[in-house]
């Protein structure tokens, strides 16, 4: 096994996006490539200060989180800089990834059907506004105490605030049986997951629902085109120039350079891939550079270049609504802008994209990566090119300067407390000279001083032991998040 792991590192491919440099330009970017590559690091959200914070490259990421392949396509001054796949789309027979290779996206094909339906609302096909109900013809909205008598629209399904069961799908084994869309929204075999139901409150909270969008698809059915590949091929994907794009399975279509989706324990999964019946909440294949080209081509429209929408239509779609999520985009405040993403999770596939609003900055980063495993590698890589690029806000590690306790000192704190309010039982023991708490599972005890603590997980809360009759005899342990204490428990005699 472990010689098949250590043979997907020697491939790789990339575009030769400097060709016509200057020889000075050419060794300028490839620096930043060289840098991009070996920046990885394991501190994604927590630094300690006064200790060096071990860096890696790229394959030895791959390896670690046991990625096959991983094309990353960096966008700077508003175009691709450089696009580079590593590893194997096909690691079983040797078949190296490279930057044409199809990967299922995910729910980043939220945001391109988010600037699909803005697009059929400029030109009148559709309204944001009008209730959903109006556009249906084949499959009624059941109702509800949540949606009697509330419009839901077309908006609202694209931020999340339309109340709408079904966070997301499982996916199906292209080799098992496919469920139509209604049996999708009804929740009938062979569909695996629930009902598409009003869940919520209308328009009240951000609830995310792939349901939602499954409706969505189901509205373009009913009112534009049963056809979901042409339909988004004719609104968004080939006036975008995005030519690997396609809602339609890379086999269907005599595709052969497309990724097969891992594991866990990184075999294939059953049929190469599985499919999403959905389409609109996240059916999308494509590659790093077509994604890329998405992020230009609105990254454009922001700075009032001519494009699909105007540049007053592109600002409402990227306008939060709830939680920072707007129309389909995720968005992120940083030091000196904002970014629009969005991130996907299928069976064996893991991805994200980011694009600047001001600064013509992005990337995008698909991987074959089973999704516990490709997440953090992801994140790795993003916070790489975002120290390499200088994006300040995006890489922010919580940084701690540890202290030392003596021995004696944490042999007092040993011990079980008990909370009220919530009502939970807390054990203190120690652990290679360290404490160690033990609520749901063990997690070591970092020291900032003599009393107070933190964990790995929760880096921005205090964890604090006091003696509650100041005779030094500990005996009360508080977790104290922004200034206000969540957590009091006293320790049990």
């Amino acid at each position: 096994m472990k010689k098949r792991f250590a043979k997907w590192y020697g491939a790789f491919l990339i575009i030769s996006f400097v060709s016509g440099l200057l020889p000075a330009e050419a060794r300028a970017q490839q620096a930043k490539i060289n840098a991009v590559e070996n920046t990885l690091t394991a501190s994604r959200s927590l630094v300690f200060e006064d200790s060096l914070v071990p860096t890696y490259n790229i394959r030895e990421r791959m390896e670690h989180y046991r990625i096959p392949s991983v094309s990353i396509a960096v966008i700077n001054n508003g175009k691709v800089e450089w696009a580079k796949a590593y590893g194997y789309a096909d690691w079983t027979r040797g078949r190296a990834a490279n930057v044409n290779t199809r990967y299922q996206v995910a729910s980043i094909t939220k945001s391109v059907v988010g600037l699909a339906i803005y697009k059929m609302a400029k030109n009148g096909t559709l309204s944001l506004q009008k209730d959903v109900r109006s556009y249906l013809r084949s499959w009624l909205l059941p109702e509800n105490e949540f949606s009697r008598g509330k419009t839901i629209t077309l908006a609202q399904l694209l931020s999340h605030t339309a109340g709408l069961s079904v966070r997301g799908f499982m996916g199906y084994p292209s080799t098992s049986a496919i469920p139509t869309i209604n049996q999708i929204l009804n929740g009938e075999p062979p569909a695996n997951n629930s009902a598409v139901v009003p869940a919520y409150p209308v328009n009240e909270q951000f609830q995310y629902s792939g349901g939602g969008y499954t409706l969505i698809r189901k509205i373009l059915d009913d009112t534009v085109s049963s056809n979901f590949d042409s339909l988004l091929q004719a609104v968004v994907l080939n006036p975008i120039n995005m030519k690997n794009s396609s809602f339609i399975p890379p086999r269907t279509l005599g595709v052969t350079n497309y990724a097969f989706a891992s594991t866990e324990d990184k075999s294939v999964a059953t049929g190469e891939y599985y499919l999403y019946p959905e389409l609109a909440a996240g059916g999308m294949w494509s590659t790093a550079t077509d994604i890329a080209q998405f992020v230009i081509h609105i990254q454009q429209i922001l700075r009032g270049q001519k494009g699909i929408l105007s540049q007053a239509e592109a600002q409402t779609m990227l306008t939060p609504v709830r939680d920072q999520y707007a129309h389909g985009f995720g968005i992120v405040d940083a030091e000196n802008e904002s970014f629009f993403r969005h991130e996907g999770e299928n069976f064996g596939f893991t991805s994200v994209y980011y694009g600047g609003m001001k600064s013509g900055k992005g990337v995008v980063v698909l991987t074959n990566g089973f999704p516990p495993n490709g997440k953090p590698f992801i994140e790795e890589l993003v916070n790489s090119v975002a120290i390499t690029y200088q994006w300040k806000g995006i890489y922010n590690p919580v940084r701690k300067k540890l202290a030392a306790v003596p021995p004696d000192v944490l042999a007092k704190y040993v011990g079980e407390y008990l909370g009220q309010e919530p009502g939970m039982k807390i054990r203190i023991a120690l652990n290679n000279n360290a404490l160690e708490l033990t609520a749901r599972r063990p997690e070591k005890m970092y020291a900032t001083s003599l009393t107070t603590f933190f964990l790995a997980s929760s880096p921005d809360d205090q964890c604090v032991f006091s003696s509650s009759a100041n005779n030094g005899e500990i005996d009360t342990f508080e977790v104290i998040q922004k200034g206000k204490t969540i957590i009091k428990a006293t320790k049990s005699k």
